[in-house]
């Protein structure tokens, strides 16, 4: 059963089964979740709210739908045990603390990669001040092309190798600067 308030309406609950589990999903905006797949209606409203099992218990959090025509049905729900780090924050420190690099950066595939005579990999197009970027010497045209020896050619990329690690880990870069490859160290700090 999801549980939510859909369009305004308080305390809604739907029914369904689940179809998958450990389903990867990706937004229209490039993020990626790790998923279980319900046809229980999930529209907007039901974020955030309970999926619950026949013995009452929450088995995952309301978290978005597939849409478009010809499309009914498909809900998704972020595991509980996905939750629990998260969980145990909020009540520990009244926030989610979540490592930071510090940087924007732009996906240079092949063609860009030809056309500028650099690399594939994340190109940096801004550094900001006071983080983990600046204080490793992450410079603005700096392209990142490999995050603790795993290749790396997107922003997504190296969030999915960050988001593994926890404030004050250190991770290494391989980055291209001035025709040169170079590793840097950075000491991952809390986002602000």
């Amino acid at each position: 059963m999801a549980v939510g308030c859909p369009l305004g309406l308080n305390t809604t609950v739907t029914s369904g089964i689940i179809s998958a589990v450990n389903r990867e999903v990706t937004t229209s905006d490039g993020s990626k979740y790790i998923v279980m797949q319900t046809d229980a209606a999930i529209n907007s409203g039901n974020s955030g709210g309970a999926l619950v099992n026949s013995k009452g218990e929450v088995i995952g959090i309301n978290t978005l739908k597939l849409s478009g025509e010809g499309v009914e049905g498909i809900g998704f729900a972020i595991p509980i045990s996905s939750t629990e780090d998260i969980t145990s924050q909020l009540i520990t420190h009244n926030k989610v603390l979540r490592p930071y690099i510090g940087i924007e950066g732009i996906t240079v595939d092949e063609n860009m990669a030809k056309q500028y005579k650099i690399v594939e990999g994340v190109y940096v197009r801004k550094v900001e001040d006071f983080t983990a970027a600046q204080k490793s010497g992450l410079k603005v045209g700096d392209v990142i092309t490999e995050v603790d020896g795993k290749k790396v050619k997107t922003v997504d990329e190296i969030n999915e190798i960050k988001n593994t690690k926890n404030i004050g880990d250190k991770v290494t870069l391989k980055i291209y600067r001035d025709k040169n490859y170079q590793t840097i160290e950075l000491t991952l700090e809390e986002q602000p």
